[in-house]
């Protein structure tokens, strides 16, 4: 974990300069950064493996007081997974993530992209959502991880379902904005916590920020309560937070509220995608509880 760290350079530690700095690059977007609201079928290439998502624009256009947005697939997860599957992945290589690991994915939405691309290399995935929208998200998964025959497809991509089985992902209900967070992670056999979490555009505005931070607190703090009981084999769990950058004082009200429970840093460039890094309209932070 230390090597981790300092592999990640200088913790961030004042907001506002973060804020301005990620923001001054000029490449905040101008559009939400759904791919297309209105398809209902999207096809989507990453890693050269093609992946057909279902969407709902339904649920999107409705208005329904549950949360919406995890509808529709966003540029934020794709770039989150096309990172994430790269071969020199940081997460990998200094061991953070592993074939031990367990992973739990807040605000999953209904593509599954992340965990189809996680899930093999470690021991479980467990991608959570709004009850309303696991229906989709598990067809999603099921379509895109099913055996099929070994056929080469004519655009000389490989098929997306030659990548894995879904055997280790699970899907499960969970409202970090209502929900007893610690409870249901032990009715679901979390109760020790995980080794990540993962946290694709779940902030657009404000009145999430409090909710989201204090679930991540309570999901970290699973695995500090090993540390005081003594665990020597005990690691801390990392807090990954990926994002859009849209609203400059929303960004910086988050930063603010998540540096008070967790040490805080930016993957830096020479370490993530371009699509991902400075200049580019989107951000991942790391997070580690104090």
């Amino acid at each position: 974990m230390d090597a981790f760290s300092i592999a990640l350079g200088d913790e961030v530690t004042d907001a506002d300069d973060e804020t301005f700095d990620l923001f001054s690059q000029g490449a905040a977007l101008s559009n939400l950064g759904m791919l297309d609201a209105k398809a209902e079928v999207l096809e989507v290439c990453i890693a050269d493996r093609d992946y057909t998502i279902t969407q709902s624009p339904g649920i999107l256009q409705s208005g329904r007081q549950q949360g919406t947005t995890g509808a529709a697939v966003w540029q934020t997860s794709i770039r989150l997974a096309s990172w994430l599957a790269l071969p020199k992945n940081v997460l990998f290589k200094d061991s953070i993530l592993g074939p031990e690991s367990v992973v739990l994915e807040l605000g999953a939405g209904i593509a599954g992209l992340v965990a189809m691309f996680v899930a093999p290399k470690v021991r479980s995935y467990v991608a959570t959502d709004q009850q309303h929208l696991l229906k989709l998200l598990q067809a999603n998964i099921d379509q895109n991880t099913a055996r099929v025959p070994r056929v080469t497809p004519r655009n000389g991509r490989r098929p997306s379902t030659e990548r894995c089985a879904n055997q280790n992902i699970k899907v499960l209900a969970l409202d970090w904005e209502e929900d007893d967070v610690p409870k249901h992670l032990s009715v679901y056999g979390l109760g020790e916590g995980v080794d990540v979490v993962l946290a694709s555009d779940c902030i657009f505005n404000y009145a999430l920020i409090p909710p989201f931070v204090q679930a991540c607190v309570e999901v970290c703090s699973l695995r500090k309560h090993d540390r005081d009981h003594g665990d020597s084999e005990w690691r801390p769990t990392v807090c990954l937070v990926a994002q859009q950058l849209r609203q400059s004082e929303v960004f910086e009200q988050f930063l603010n509220a998540f540096m008070k429970p967790f040490r805080v840093w930016r993957v830096p460039d020479g370490m993530i995608s371009k699509d991902l890094g400075g200049g580019s309209g989107f951000a991942i932070h790391v997070g580690i509880l104090r």
